[in-house]
């Protein structure tokens, strides 16, 4: 199974996220944009993973402990790799919720590379992706409003291709807890 770890969105930050998405669409020539029901933020990629290592993910992922938070995601960009452009939606760096979301992954890094996983280690970027392969014929400067995104699960994802669409499918996620 392809796993990944990441927090998915509520209705309402997804709308908001398809309108600037939608800009980018209207400024490309093509592209591969994200279905509106795959946008989420990556925490952690495990790329092939046995079934069986499914439990061992569900007992790392419960034993995060952080309280729900916001991250506001106020820039669009790109990475360029391969000459091929894959564009996001980012939280500034000294967004409030920046500390909180950077520790839940280097504490899920930490636990999943102690438990014998193979991670993605590159450095973490909170961003959410709107497509790749994408080409345009002019520069694109998307504006996009402010997006306050409430962090308050933590999700285990299945990527597989379904009838030629690629699909992702939560198979555990864990809620943080408010302090009481």
């Amino acid at each position: 199974m392809r796993l990944f770890i990441a927090v998915n969105f509520y209705d309402r930050v997804i709308d908001q996220i398809v309108d600037i998405q939608e800009r980018l669409r209207a400024r490309s020539l093509r592209g591969n944009f994200t279905r509106r029901e795959n946008l989420h933020l990556t925490l952690a990629f495990l790329g092939e993973t046995p079934a069986e290592k499914v439990d061992d993910l569900r007992q790392i992922i419960e034993t995060i402990r952080a309280v729900p938070f916001e991250i506001l995601f106020t820039r669009t960009g790109c990475f360029t790799h391969s000459r091929k452009e894959l564009w996001w939606i980012g939280a500034e760096s000294n967004s409030p919720g920046i500390p909180l979301i950077t520790s839940i992954h280097r504490e899920l890094l930490e636990r999943l590379l102690a438990a014998g996983f193979s991670v993605d280690t590159r450095p973490f970027s909170a961003h959410i992706t709107l497509g790749r392969e994408i080409k345009h014929s002019a520069p694109i400067i998307l504006n996009p409003p402010n997006i306050a995104v409430r962090v308050d699960r933590i999700s285990l994802m299945k990527s597989e291709n379904i009838r030629g669409k690629l699909t992702y499918t939560e198979l555990f996620g864990t809620e943080m807890e408010n302090p009481h």
